[in-house]
């Protein structure tokens, strides 16, 4: 298949299906291939450029398949199994974002709502100002509100929205955590998102937070591959229940936490001895408990990689 990029979903049922998307930008196309029958699903025209593409899961639209695409207009929701297949609009871009490079985007929290009434409650950017030296800034977006963009910080290493400990299946609103350096050290912060009024967000003061212990590794400064998507963030934060893991990818350094109501506890602290390219958590079917997998550089072989895997049973 001859595209520009392309991205592909979780299995979506008991019959592993997934879904390739991919984006054709001469022609400004997206099409969606279902993978086990090789036949193509459906097809989009953009009338607009698109600066961020991903894959969300279920639970962030309407339970079924979900593509995130970011323009220079706003973020869209695309379920590309509907009978009106659309792009649907859930949050507008404000001057605030405007010009700025978008390197990570992710959703959290929950209305409480099932099936196609189902939907996250905020969205939250990583997007580089090259008006302020390029600095990391992350920004809170309602999902389906006012479109409000608020500031969570500007100037950090890296953030991911996490889930509160003891949530069940009611609506909440996600954590934010993220990365600070402070001096030599790096610290861990979390703070609470909150609904200020109907339609808006907003964010607690720190709540809790924790020290890397660099240890040893505070030296270790590995050389990134030439990467499409460049080196940020520096820290890359991914969270699945109650585990929380941070990896400084320059380092090789890999911390995990459980995040209780005591604030965040180490249960685990890994070296891989690469730089780590990208990372993301999963259920253990194996094991049980949370574990992520980690895409690491080859320092003999700049274009190839290595993956390895953490599982932490205690999750």
């Amino acid at each position: 298949i001859g595209a520009s990029g392309a991205i592909v979903s979780d299995q979506m049922d008991e019959d592993g299906s997934e879904f390739l998307c991919c984006f054709l930008a001469k022609d400004k196309r997206m099409v969606v291939f279902e993978l086990s029958t090789r036949t193509v699903v459906v097809e989009l025209q953009m009338t607009t450029k698109l600066n961020y593409w991903r894959f969300l899961p279920p639970e962030a639209g309407e339970d079924t398949l979900c593509f995130m695409l970011v323009t220079p207009v706003g973020g869209f929701h695309w379920m590309p199994l509907d009978e009106s297949p659309r792009p649907r609009q859930v949050w507008k871009r404000g001057p605030e974002l405007q010009g700025k490079k978008i390197v990570c985007y992710e959703e959290g929290g929950t209305n409480g709502l099932d099936g196609p009434d189902m939907l996250s409650k905020v969205g939250m950017l990583l997007v580089t100002n090259a008006a302020t030296g390029g600095c990391l800034e992350a920004w809170l977006v309602p999902i389906c509100g006012d479109s409000q963009a608020v500031c969570a910080s500007d100037d950090i290493l890296g953030a991911c929205l996490c889930q509160p400990p003891g949530v069940g299946y009611e609506a909440f609103m996600p954590l934010l955590l993220f990365v600070v350096e402070s001096g030599d050290d790096l610290v861990v912060c979390v703070s609470a998102v909150v609904e200020d009024g109907e339609d808006s967000v907003g964010m607690t003061d720190v709540m809790t937070d924790a020290l890397i212990e660099q240890g040893p590794y505070k030296s270790l400064d590995f050389e990134p591959p030439q990467l499409a998507m460049g080196t940020y963030p520096e820290i890359l934060c991914c969270s699945l229940g109650s585990t929380i893991v941070i990896i400084v990818r320059r380092k090789g350094l890999v911390v995990a936490y459980e995040l209780g109501e005591t604030g965040l506890e180490l249960i685990a602290q890994e070296n891989v001895g690469h730089y780590v390219i990208d990372a993301v958590m999963r259920y253990s079917a194996v094991e049980g408990g949370a574990e992520i997998v980690i895409l690491m550089a080859d320092e003999d072989n700049k274009r190839d990689g290595r993956v390895g895997t953490f599982c932490f049973r205690a999750a």
